[in-house]
């Protein structure tokens, strides 16, 4: 991936960093619309790519992807993975439902009661 990222967000990890980056939107030969998308975890860097309809349904859909591999992560699930100090990663699905500022889970191994 070459190009510059059209949109990054970096959240707390382990007292660093984990960088996320979104690229441009675009066409892909079949028609349908590829957003492709990077994890910059510290052991590897993961880039796959959503498709959709257009350019905005690839978009939501990356997030998605992403936000579902966050939150499936052992980092996430110990409570090492956050965004503002905040166990809500602020990506779809979570966008308009749900509670904004849940606790992280505890970092040892005992999750926070979270909504139902």
């Amino acid at each position: 991936m070459d190009e510059a990222a059209f949109l990054t967000r970096e959240f707390e990890l382990d007292g660093g960093g984990l960088v996320i980056r979104f690229y441009t939107p675009a066409k892909a030969p079949g028609g349908e619309f590829q957003c492709r998308y990077s994890i910059g975890w510290p052991e590897r860097e993961v880039r796959r790519y959503a498709c959709g309809l257009d350019g905005v349904q690839a978009l939501m859909l990356a997030m998605r992807i992403v936000h579902t591999e966050l939150v499936e992560s052992d980092a996430y699930k110990a409570g090492r993975l956050t965004w503002c100090d905040q166990a809500d990663l602020d990506l779809p699905p979570t966008w308009g439902s749900g509670s904004l500022y849940d606790a992280p889970p505890h970092s040892d191994g005992n999750e926070t009661p979270g909504p139902a």
